[in-house]
């Protein structure tokens, strides 16, 4: 995806993803897998069947299209939000490339019957997909290098509209108190809501901004979930001394709540959709 048109709001945004990249290689140790998200894979994946689910995003997003319609997923994970939406669509395609995300957003398709759905694996600056009439993407820019190239992409992939899901902070605010307690400095913050605002603004695109219910994440399961969910997190390898400090330090930090256990300090997440027409 050639980069051309860099805004300031762009380059800036660029740098910070840049830095919180040389963070992670800095104190990565040797993991178990290639795939980041194979630890992790199975939260990102719709509730079962006939559950409301933890927000209202599948209901808000369902107004964006009429069943003849089609949807393009990018980034769709283990298929929390595709997968649901084939219900409400013509078809849906997921592009995803992770091997782990994938093998949950195929089983589960698979598990609730869901036929009208092709999966893509592949990055979205690799993909080459069709134009659909809604394109998703949710909680994917945050990593994103070259963004506004990735935006066009976005919008030249939509027949109507996109929405883009985000949330004020990173996905992964729960985990940065434990960063400064197991590497002994503070975690880079990937850029979220204010700058996707700054940047859509800066590249002339007209949004709008729905409010999405406050939701709060799956609890781990048992500690040893926690702990190796946290391993993931903090690119620590298991067995290692930082894994030793960071099971300590979960030792005095996780609460027993309803379902498993949860990082005393964790917050209910806060999405937004922020759509625009194409």
């Amino acid at each position: 995806m050639t980069e051309i048109n860099r805004t300031q709001s762009g380059i800036a945004w660029q740098k910070i993803v840049v830095a919180e990249h040389a963070q992670s290689d800095s104190v990565r140790e040797e993991m178990a897998s290639d795939d980041f998200w194979r630890p992790v894979a199975h939260k990102f994946v719709p509730p079962k069947k006939g559950d409301s689910g933890p927000d209202d995003t599948i209901q808000k997003l369902v107004e964006f299209i009429t069943k003849g319609e089609t949807v393009l997923d990018v980034g769709a994970g283990g298929g929390r939000i595709a997968i649901p939406l084939a219900e409400y669509s013509s078809h849906v395609t997921a592009v995803e490339p992770s091997e782990a995300m994938r093998e949950q957003l195929v089983g589960t398709a698979e598990a609730w019957g869901v036929r009208n759905l092709s999966v893509i694996a592949s990055t979205w600056e690799d993909a080459e997909v069709e134009p659909h009439d809604l394109v998703v993407c949710a909680h994917v820019v945050y990593t994103v290098t070259a963004i506004e190239g990735f935006i066009r992409k976005l919008s030249q992939s939509a027949r109507k509209s996109v929405a883009l899901i985000s949330f004020g902070r990173p996905a992964t605010a729960t985990y940065l108190p434990l960063w400064s307690r197991v590497h002994g400095e503070e975690r880079v913050e990937l850029p979220t809501l204010p700058q996707i605002e700054s940047l859509l603004s800066e590249m002339g695109i007209e949004y709008k901004e729905t409010l999405l219910e406050e939701w709060i994440s799956r609890p781990f399961k048992t500690r040893e979930d926690a702990l190796t969910e946290c391993q993931a997190r903090l690119f620590v390898s298991a067995e290692s001394e930082k894994s030793k400090l960071l099971n300590d330090v979960l030792g005095e930090s996780l609460l027993e709540v309803e379902g498993g256990f949860r990082l005393k300090w964790t917050e209910p997440h806060r999405p937004r959709i922020i759509s625009w027409d194409v």
